[in-house]
């Protein structure tokens, strides 16, 4: 079956069968395990993530990919830099006056300009991920010279969307002005449309748009849940959904292992394969009828926790913390 599905049983990485060793930090399985072709496809995953050759596979392959993963990141900044309209929006709600509303909607405008730019970057987000998930999920018998880059490339560039979606979320808790100003400038939506000075009007937007947007913000972690929604819909709805799980669990397996034995390739490398981890199992948590608690998950909690839960995530927020906060039974 190969050295991953041996490791998955609970055996090393030259036992051909499970044997009888049973530790929770070998065995990444329980009662299932993903299938041999998933295991042949990512046993040569715990080579370096950091490799070139796996971005110039993601460029040409899934272009929208890397752009979205960009502009995230640039998004990122702009965030961490908010402008917040908290005086003013109180100023315009206790003493409402024309004056204290148009001076208001300039200070929010810009800032709701951006927040919309992050709910569109969310809708990208959407429409990537499926096709990431399938590209994994279709080639599992595949043995082609490339298929080493385009698996470390796909598992890269899902994780990076992950970062990206992790740190957004982590911006949007520690702005609460975020939720306030868009309250304030949705009650406020048709006479900013109706505002007769351009400068003004110009923040004006759709009722439908600013409707899905609250929805999107209403969320503790939006970014997070875009992509997990995602990812939910095309393992029930497509015909490669039934082997999205075993995917991620074999995608677990292989990072795990690689951070275990210290065969990264380097710091970054490994960092990159903690996040992979990571993001396998939150997706896997969502996806699983039972989560990744469950009696019949394919990747131990425990097992994982053990291994990565002290290592940074986002900044400085540990692995554990990131997990308990976006996994469903994970607490």
């Amino acid at each position: 079956m190969g050295a991953l599905l041996s490791m998955l049983r609970g055996g090393g990485s030259g036992s051909s069968s499970g044997g009888g060793q049973s530790g929770g930090l070998t065995r990444l399985s329980r009662d299932t395990y993903p299938p041999a072709r998933f295991s042949k496809q990512f046993n040569e995953f715990i080579c370096n993530l950091g490799d070139a050759r796996n971005a110039e596979y993601v460029e040409a392959n899934f272009p929208e990919g890397s752009m979205v993963v960009r502009a995230g990141s640039e998004l990122l900044e702009r965030v961490g830099g908010y402008q917040d309209g908290t005086s003013e929006v109180r100023a315009a709600i206790t003493q409402r006056t024309p004056e204290s509303e148009e001076a208001a909607w300039r200070k929010i405008g810009p800032s709701v300009s951006l927040l919309r730019e992050c709910f569109e970057l969310a809708q990208g987000v959407e429409r990537i991920v499926p096709g990431i998930l399938d590209e994994l999920c279709s080639h599992g018998g595949d043995e082609g010279p490339g298929r080493t880059d385009r698996n470390r490339g796909l598992a890269r560039l899902l994780a990076d969307l992950m970062q990206n979606a992790f740190e957004f979320d982590a911006l949007k808790a520690s702005i609460p002005a975020i939720q306030n100003d868009f309250s304030y400038y949705r009650r406020t939506l048709a006479r900013i449309a109706n505002c007769q000075e351009a400068e003004i009007a110009q923040y004006s937007m759709p009722q439908d748009v600013s409707n899905q947007m609250s929805l999107f913000y209403a969320h503790h972690n939006p970014m997070v849940r875009t992509v997990v929604d995602s990812a939910t819909r095309f393992a029930r709805d497509s015909s490669n959904g039934p082997a999205v799980l075993d995917c991620l669990a074999a995608l677990a397996a292989g990072s795990l292992s690689t951070i275990k034995r210290k065969r990264a390739g380097g710091a970054a490398s490994e960092q990159t394969c903690v996040l992979v981890l990571v993001t396998c199992c939150v997706l896997y948590d969502w996806i699983a009828p039972q989560g990744i608690c469950g009696a019949q998950s394919g990747i131990d909690a425990k097992a994982v926790l053990a291994v990565v839960g002290g290592r940074p995530v986002v900044g400085t927020t540990a692995a554990d913390k990131v997990l308990r906060a976006n996994c469903l039974t994970l607490r």
